[in-house]
């Protein structure tokens, strides 16, 4: 048995090693003023060249979303138009987390504060969406990682919950008072990419190439009654055969 090919997972590792490059960038050139466990990663805004930094890895992060919600929809796992709105929510919300850096420490927040900080909660409330609305749509799964990114929903969900009280908070306040609330962002950066490699895995594992490799060329095609190959492309696991 062949195993499936694993594009989307190297898309996302590539993406995801691409994006942590100006991460850890950021967090060099501000070693002497930024504390990683106490300090948000937006206030690597103040340091030169660190702003710029942020914007890179969001933007990376951004089209590497955009990139899965495509081959969502080509392999026919992912329908309707909550997948695909929730992605770009997210994708949008990156991107303007970059653009729109806070404001220093000790002043009070400004519409360029308030933008950021909002569209950074945002991108973690929309990503566990894409997950399930994939799972969901995934009827007849092949494998266990449909069950996996349901339940990686969920732990998102409760780091989200946290972030909102980080950042919802720094809209009013120029400290949320949460001890290492910086060491919370940076943790769920990396689940952040972490879910988006599951998304990857799972279009690879669940998507039709997959369905090749596991039931051999002829069966993959299905009845020759008529409908045929076409059913690949019309919708949630419709492609499988009926048992």
């Amino acid at each position: 048995m062949a195993s499936p090919d694993p594009r989307n997972t190297r898309t996302v590792s590539w993406f995801g090693a691409t994006a942590l490059l100006p991460m850890i960038a950021a967090h060099v050139l501000g070693a002497s003023v930024v504390d990683p466990v106490l300090d948000p990663i937006s206030w690597y805004a103040f340091v030169p060249g660190g702003g710029e930094m942020i914007l890179a890895g969001g933007v990376v992060l951004a089209v590497l979303g955009l990139i899965l919600t495509v081959r969502m929809y080509r392999t026919g796992l992912a329908a309707g138009l909550v997948p695909a709105g929730a992605m770009i929510v997210y994708a949008v919300a990156m991107v303007l987390v970059g653009a729109f850096p806070t404001d220093p420490p000790g002043t009070d927040a400004s519409l360029s504060a308030v933008i950021h900080r909002v569209s950074a909660a945002t991108a973690f409330c929309v990503l566990p969406v894409v997950g399930l609305s994939l799972e969901r749509s995934i009827t007849r799964p092949r494998s266990t990682f449909p069950r996996t990114l349901r339940s990686a929903a969920g732990a998102l969900g409760v780091m989200v919950g946290l972030f909102l009280v980080i950042h919802l908070s720094l809209v009013f306040f120029a400290d949320s008072g949460i001890a290492a609330f910086g060491l919370i962002e940076r943790v769920g950066f990396v689940i952040m990419i972490g879910y988006l490699f599951l998304l990857g895995a799972t279009i690879d594992r669940e998507g039709p190439d997959a369905a090749l490799d596991e039931t051999g060329p002829l069966d993959a095609i299905g009845p020759l009654d008529g409908a045929g190959p076409a059913l690949a492309f019309s919708g949630p696991r419709s492609a499988d055969r009926a048992e």
